[in-house]
């Protein structure tokens, strides 16, 4: 993947993480998932993005975090080898990030497109109490022993872990651990298994963070027993190891003043390990790139998590929806369809039966058999409009079709107002219905209408006609079928005069009888075959008004929240690009570390 894909693919990704953050926020409840949802926005944007924009390996960031009071300020001077942190008994005190470097240090680091999001670089060096979304730069001499770690180091002093909720401080927190190679955490006696900063350490672990544990604050003959119960009620209890536990007791006054030279003693055994971890800087960075990367990849279905609650109700409106699709359509079968005669197909059969009459000098013979069955068919004719029930009148189609989306658009309706305060697409649906959802509805189904007409009359006629027209096509058919009707009717009439010796006038009403007795069978058989091809145009019918009316109509109504520029629209394309895109850049970091080794 060329820079310029990779700088598309990490700004997409990190733009869709930041959006979901933003969505997320807006529930209290899902404060916790915002966090991480931040911290994986930052790992692209200010971790992967310049690994793939070939960003130079050094310098490695030490970020240095911990709960409200625990003495952060203090831990970033001892690695320092400074007073450069502004150290401060109020909890809270650094409310912004602050970058110490060496005094001839680089700062290409901070040039990358996008880099840190949205904190912006104080121009001068400020409070560290500033409020605000930006971080700053302090220069810091190089101090007189050999424990320079600023050479090849940038140390982050951070705002403190104060609550998921607390959207400022622990954002820029956040974005800033996306940036970290390695990782202070700062526990003080007071407060070392306070929940928030506990979830913070997981969360640092299992995104591949390495992490030195700095206890502190505590009288220096109770450190054993703290260590002890840290590890056992705290580490313990993590998905992953820390890389050390050390400790730091309470520090003198000259201490805190010089602790390059007053407090080597703890200052010491912190530098080493920070170093061992930093050492190759190369391969350091790339187990950073590495673990931002599969944390990525095996994280985001959790990352997307927060957007559980709204797959679901999206899922439930599809289901109301649906259920009032299949409603609509067993409506329009009930109440038109089943009663719906299709005339078209009356005609048909009458062309049928006129077909298998006997052609040319047949006709004679085909007249003479009309003529011998002329009384019979009137007064079966006559009994059957005596005995005939009057034909109920049914309701016009396009009625039948009105009524039905109204049941439909009344059951929406009234699910939304049920279900409006469960979650905010319901509220969005209720409020939809308020400002014109079911005109647009009706709107959407007059479109369909004008289609469905046209299509459906082309199909009872095309199916009708296709009942003789068939036979007309296939003259040995059509032949075979007249031969065996005429067959039927001579044997019929045979059997009439052959069985047996009776007086003129009773063959004179036998032999009509037996003709019209034939021919009856034969009506009868096309009559069955008739009716079964109106069945299957009804269903046809069925199937058309589905295709035209009730399913691009349901489409349209299951789609209709997330359009129009509404949140459900961005979600939907964030939940179906994200995970893709995932992918892409984890194979494109795959590539470019195999490519570096």
């Amino acid at each position: 993947m060329d820079a310029s894909a990779a700088r598309t693919l990490t700004s997409q990704i990190a733009d869709d993480l930041g959006w979901l953050e933003e969505h997320c926020r807006q529930n209290p409840d899902q404060a916790a998932q915002a966090g991480q949802l931040r911290l994986a926005a930052a790992l692209v944007r200010d971790c992967i993005g310049p690994f793939l924009d070939d960003q130079p390996t050094t310098p490695l960031h030490v970020v240095v975090v911990g709960g409200a009071g625990a003495g952060k300020s203090t831990v970033a001077n001892l690695l320092s080898g400074a007073t450069a942190a502004e150290t401060n008994p109020q909890a809270g005190f650094t409310r912004h990030p602050i970058a110490y470097t060496s005094d001839n240090g680089t700062l290409s680091w901070t040039g990358h497109l996008g880099f840190l999001g949205p904190l912006q670089r104080l121009p001068q060096p400020g409070p560290a109490n500033l409020d605000a979304d930006v971080y700053q730069v302090r220069h810091v001499p190089p101090d007189e022993t050999s424990l320079h770690l600023l050479k090849d180091y940038v140390i982050w002093d951070c705002p403190d872990m104060t609550t998921w909720a607390a959207g400022g401080y622990v954002s820029r927190l956040l974005e800033i651990s996306g940036l970290a190679d390695v990782v202070v955490y700062v526990a003080s006696d007071e407060r070392y298994n306070d929940e928030m900063p506990t979830q913070f350490l997981k969360l640092l672990l299992e995104s591949g963070k390495p992490v030195v544990v700095c206890l502190v604050k505590m009288k220096e003959g109770d450190a054993p027993a703290l260590v002890n119960h840290f590890q056992r009620e705290v580490l313990s209890r993590l998905p992953l190891p820390v890389v050390a536990c050390l400790t730091i007791p309470f520090l003198s006054p000259p201490e805190l003043a010089d602790p390059a030279r007053r407090a080597p003693r703890y200052r010491i055994p912190l530098l080493n390990q920070v170093a061992v971890i930093g050492r190759p800087a190369k391969a350091a960075r790339f187990r950073t790139i590495q673990g931002a990367t599969n944390y990525l990849a095996t994280h985001h279905d959790n990352l997307l998590g927060s957007a559980r609650s709204d797959v679901a109700a999206l899922q439930t409106w599809r289901a109301v929806v649906e259920a009032g699709k299949l409603e609509f359509d067993a409506r329009y079968q009930r109440e038109y369809l089943y009663g719906e005669k299709l005339a078209r197909f009356d005609d048909a059969l009458v062309r049928l039966i006129d077909l298998l009459d006997l052609p040319g000098v047949g006709k004679f013979v085909s007249g003479t058999l009309w003529v011998m069955r002329w009384p019979y068919q009137t007064v079966k004719n006559l009994a059957i409009k005596a005995l005939k029930r009057p034909d109920t009148i049914a309701m016009p189609e396009l009625p039948v079709l009105e009524q039905s989306l109204a049941g439909w658009l009344d059951l929406l309706r009234k699910e939304a107002a049920r279900r409006g305060g469960s979650h905010p697409l319901w509220a969005h649906i209720e409020r939809g219905f308020a400002s014109g959802l079911a005109d647009q509805a009706r709107d959407q189904f007059q479109q369909g209408f004008r289609g469905f007409q046209l299509g459906q009359a082309d199909e009872v006629e095309r199916t009708a006609r296709a009942i003789y027209e068939e036979l007309e096509k296939s003259p040995v058919a059509l032949n075979t079928l007249r031969g065996g009707k005429f067959a039927l009717d001579v044997a019929a009439i045979t059997a009439t005069l052959v069985a047996g010796p009776l007086l003129w006038w009773q063959h004179a009403l036998l032999i009509p009888l037996a003709a019209s007795i034939s021919h009856q069978l034969v009506e009868l058989l096309g009559r069955g075959y008739v009716e079964g091809q109106r069945e299957l145009a009804r269903q046809r019918q069925q199937a058309l008004m589905m295709q035209h009316l009730s399913a691009p109509l349901a489409e349209w109504l299951i789609h209709w929240p997330a359009t129009g520029g509404s949140a459900y629209e961005r979600l939907q394309l964030t939940l179906r690009r994200l995970p893709v895109a995932i992918q892409q850049l984890h194979a494109a970091v795959s590539q470019r570390l195999a490519s570096a080794k």
